[in-house]
Formats: structure tokens, C-alpha cells, sequence
């Protein structure tokens, strides 16, 4: 979850900062692939943050900070009074192919106090460079002109002073800028709190900054039926109040388009039943619904095969007439192991066409390997890295569990939230976080190839949702794969070269 964490500090940074908003928006090139702008004062407003004026934390947030003391977002947390931020009007994110990958955009109310800070957490000292106040610390500027904050993330390393020329230029308001084009300032000047733009192919060129994101895609190929696609644009809106986090997005390409086309005729039937098959204990569910004889047709699934072909045993299973008996939902659930550090339990389900023929596949490969399963209740049984799998058919449903305890636990199935979303969507996303008593959920999906909704909620109608979504954000620990959180002297600076990722040196 490194990358969630740190794109929330470089979206807090921004939340906490405030100027004439049309003012910022004239310092955002006409070509930038991606803009995103905040509401500031209706954010923090809607999470209880602002007392007279001033920014406070709840003593819910507060409690979360600090039993998280190392945690680069509950840092932040406890320095907004130290960094000097205005938190007036918009502010905002923004995202080139140019001299910065990344640009965030701010305004200061008290400039002494920010550099303070900014030296303090940082580790670097700000210097007059090309007739600029800056600091220039692992690929990351920071300028202080005037009563604006910009931080540049570099897209390739190179010296502070052609940097600091990247920055002048964005500063000074030379070219044309984003509202120049009325498509992007449309969906900017939305009432929405959090409102986002990305070109559609500047989608691939910010996610391709990730190393999570390269990994991810390298591991699933699914990933570039979007990244990899004829899409114009994505854009998405987020709304805040004490209720509720709801997120509107859409995925504008044309009817006739290539994205149009493969996804319609390979995306079959959403269906809640799968459900009945993973625990309400998974902090995470995927899902995607399929027509498996067009699916496994793909591009990027034939690459997967590939991959599962090579491996040692796994390539004796003819993997693609088992995937071409899906029929609707393919759902992955995911809950880190409470036992063992780095370990996860999982749980696949689908509808079948053929869940008997799966079965007894499945079965034969085991018998080959000299693993007989174990039949109970209805349930093959294998034993497999100290985890029971046991696999199996509910209601047409053909399941895989792999746990490290006896579930006791009910369904997902039996939660609305991620009933409701499921019930509608083609591509489908749930997560859950729990602090104290207060459950938080979040589930995104997309009903069809352009239209997808997402929301947040907790369990508890008194609590203001809009806090709990921070204090959910807040409350997620990174850690380095062996159980080391990341060193907090290094945090704060770590966290912008990290966002995105390394920085291409062929860009």
C-alpha cells in the first residue's frame, strides 16, 4: 500500500494550501497530462479540521497519529500548524512529460515557517539558485516564491540549476495554461471537493512511474486494457460530507473505439452470488466478470498463460479451458495474515460453466503430484505452506480457499456495501479498515466501460465519514517486507521521490 500512502502526503501537502485558485491555474501548462484540483476549505471544513479559522485535529485523528508516530502521513498530520500553509481556496496536483513528472502547487501564508519546516523534515538547506528561493533533495525542488509553494518532482536527474529553470517558467506563467482548454477547466470547476483530469494516454506515462504499478502490470497484463488503450480521458469527482465519500469517474472514449470494442465483447454478467464464497474477513476484494471463451482470447491473458506455462508443475493444467468455463464474475479476496509477517490469506471464486470439470481437474493434478485431497463435507482438502486450501462448489459457485485458520466468519455476501457494488459492476473493487469500533468501507466499480462509481461509509451513522476516510488513510503502516517500518528521519523527503517512483532516466 506504499503508493496509496504516499500519494495521500502529496495530496495532503495540497489540501492544506490555499491561493486565488484561477491565480494557480494559469501556472498549469495547456499540455500537462494530468490536473487534479482540491476545495480546501470544503474539505477540511466537511472533516472538522477548521476551528475559527484555523486548522485542528479531531481528537479521533489525533489518537490514530499518534499511535502511528512513524508514519510519514500521520507526521504531516501533526505539522500542518508548523508549515505554514494557506488553506483558503483551491490548490493543486499536476502532471507533465516535461522538466517535472509532478508539480504540486500551494500557497503559503507564512513562507519563514514553511521553510522551516520544509529544512527540518527534508534534510536540505534553500539557496538562491537561477533567482530562485529553493531546495533540491532526491530529485524533488522545492521553491519558495513569494506566498506560493511548488514542489517538482524531476522526471530524469539532472542539476538544480536547469530545475530551477523548469520551475521559473512554470512561476513566471509563460505558456499557455490549462484553462486554455475548455474540457479540462469544464471538469476542474466542478463543485466536487477533489476534482481529477488525465489524458488518456498520459495514464500509462503517470502510472509508469510507480514501481508498484510496473510490478503489478507486469504480474497483470489486465492492466493494459486501459493503460494500453485508445481512451481520450479519465476524469473523476469526489464529494465529501459527514455521511458519506462518493466518487464519480468516467472513461471517455468513443463508441467505436478499440477499448469499446474489447470490452464489450469480453466483459460478461456482473453477479453478487460469488460472494457467498469469500469470508467478510478479507480486507480487500477484486472482481472482474468475463466471458470466458472471449476472454481468454486476449492479448494480455495469453501473456498470463504464458507465464503459468513456464512454471515448474502449474504448466500440466490446461489453465485455458478452465478460464474459458468462466461465466460472469472472476472475485479475488485478500486479508494479511495475522500470523506471519508478509504472508496473506486468499480466496478465489467464480461462476462456471463447468465447475464439476474444474473440480475434478484440479483434483487429477493433485492425485499426479501424490497430494490426494482429503473430501469433507463437500470440500477437497489439500495442505499446501502451512495453509488449508480447500476448494469447492456453492450454489454453482466454484471456489478456492487458501486460509491459515478454520473460518468462523460469515460472507461477504451478508455486507451491503460490497453486495450493492458487485450486484452492478463489470470491474469491481471493496476494502475495509477498522478502527476502534468504527468499520470504514470503501467500494469502487465500473457498471459498464465508461461509467464507474465509488464510495465510502462506516458501520456507525454517528461518525463523520469524511474524518474516518483520513483516519482510514492514516492508520495504514508501510512496511519494507520484513517488517521494518521506514526509517522516520527519511519520511517525509522519501515520501515525494516515492509516490511515483524512480524517475526514467530515458524520459
Amino acid at each position: 500500500m506504499r503508493w496509496l500512502k504516499n500519494l495521500s502526503l502529496a495530496t495532503l501537502i495540497v489540501l492544506m494550501a490555499g491561493c486565488a485558485g484561477s491565480n494557480l491555474e494559469k501556472m498549469i501548462p495547456a499540455d500537462a497530462i494530468g490536473v487534479v484540483s482540491i476545495d480546501v476549505p470544503g474539505l477540511l471544513k466537511k472533516a472538522g479540521m477548521l476551528d475559527d479559522g484555523k486548522i485542528v485535529l479531531p481528537q479521533a485523528l489525533k489518537q490514530v497519529t499518534d499511535e502511528n508516530e512513524t508514519s510519514p502521513l500521520c507526521i504531516l498530520f501533526n505539522d500542518l500548524p508548523q508549515l505554514g500553509l494557506d488553506h483558503d481556496s483551491k490548490a493543486y496536483v499536476f502532471f507533465t512529460t516535461k522538466t517535472f513528472g509532478r508539480v504540486v502547487l500551494a500557497a503559503l501564508s507564512d513562507p519563514e515557517k514553511t521553510r522551516k519546516t520544509l529544512e527540518l523534515r527534508v534534510g536540505g538547506e534553500f539557496a538562491k539558485t537561477e533567482g530562485l528561493n529553493c531546495m533540491y533533495v532526491k530529485d524533488n525542488l522545492y521553491v519558495i516564491d513569494g506566498e506560493v509553494l511548488l514542489v517538482g518532482t524531476v522526471n530524469k536527474p539532472m542539476e538544480v540549476a536547469r530545475a530551477a529553470t523548469g520551475a521559473k517558467a512554470i512561476l513566471a506563467k509563460v505558456a499557455a495554461n490549462i484553462n486554455d482548454n475548455k474540457d479540462v477547466k469544464s471538469v476542474l470547476h466542478k463543485d466536487s471537493e477533489i476534482n481529477v483530469w488525465i489524458k488518456g494516454d498520459g495514464l500509462k506515462t503517470i502510472l509508469g512511474k510507480s514501481e508498484v504499478y510496473r510490478e503489478l502490470s507486469q504480474k497483470m497484463p489486465l492492466i493494459g486494457i486501459f493503460t494500453e488503450s485508445d481512451i481520450d480521458a479519465v476524469t473523476c469527482n469526489i464529494d465529501f460530507d459527514s455521511e458519506g465519500v462518493e466518487m464519480n469517474t468516467h472513461i471517455l472514449a468513443a463508441e467505436g473505439s478499440e477499448y469499446a470494442r474489447l470490452l464489450n465483447t469480453t466483459l460478461g454478467q456482473p453477479g453478487e452470488d460469488v460472494l457467498k464464497a469469500i469470508p467478510n474477513s478479507m480486507d480487500y476484494i477484486f472482481t472482474i466478470c468475463v466471458k470466458g471463451d472471449s476472454f481468454v482470447r486476449l492479448e494480455q491473458v495469453q501473456q498470463l498463460l504464458k507465464v503459468f506455462g513456464r512454471l515448474p508443475y502449474i504448466g500440466s493444467i490446461d489453465l485455458a479451458a478452465i478460464l474459458a468455463t468462466v461465466d460472469g464474475p472472476f472475485t479475488v479476496g485478500l486479508a494479511r495474515d495475522p500470523h506471519l509477517e508478509g504472508e496473506w490469506n486468499m480466496v478465489l471464486a467464480t461462476r462456471s460453466s463447468n465447475p464439476e470439470g474444474v473440480l475434478s481437474q484440479i483434483s487429477d493434478f493433485a492425485n499426479s503430484m501424490g497430494q490426494a485431497p482429503e473430501l469433507y463435507e463437500g470440500e477437497y482438502i489439500y495442505q499446501y505452506d502451512n495453509k488449508m486450501i480447500r476448494i469447492g462448489i456453492i450454489d454453482g459457485v466454484l471456489y478456492l480457499k487458501m486460509l491459515d485458520y478454520e473460518q468462523t466468519e460469515g460472507y461477504a455476501f451478508d455486507m451491503k456495501p460490497v453486495r450493492d457494488a458487485f450486484g452492478e459492476s463489470v470491474f469491481g473493487f471493496f476494502a475495509q479498515t477498522r478502527n476502534d469500533s468504527i468499520n470504514g468501507y470503501f467500494d469502487f466499480g465500473l457498471k459498464d466501460p465508461f461509467e464507474g462509481k465509488g464510495h465510502f461509509s462506516t458501520n456507525q451513522k454517528k461518525a463523520n465519514a469524511t474524518l474516518e476516510f483520513l483516519r482510514s488513510l492514516c492508520s495504514i503502516r508501510v512496511s519494507d517486507g520484513f517488517g521494518n517500518e521506514e526509517d522516520n528521519d527519511d519520511a517525509f523527503s522519501a515520501f515525494i521521490s516515492s509516490t511515483f517512483g524512480k524517475q526514467s532516466s530515458d524520459q
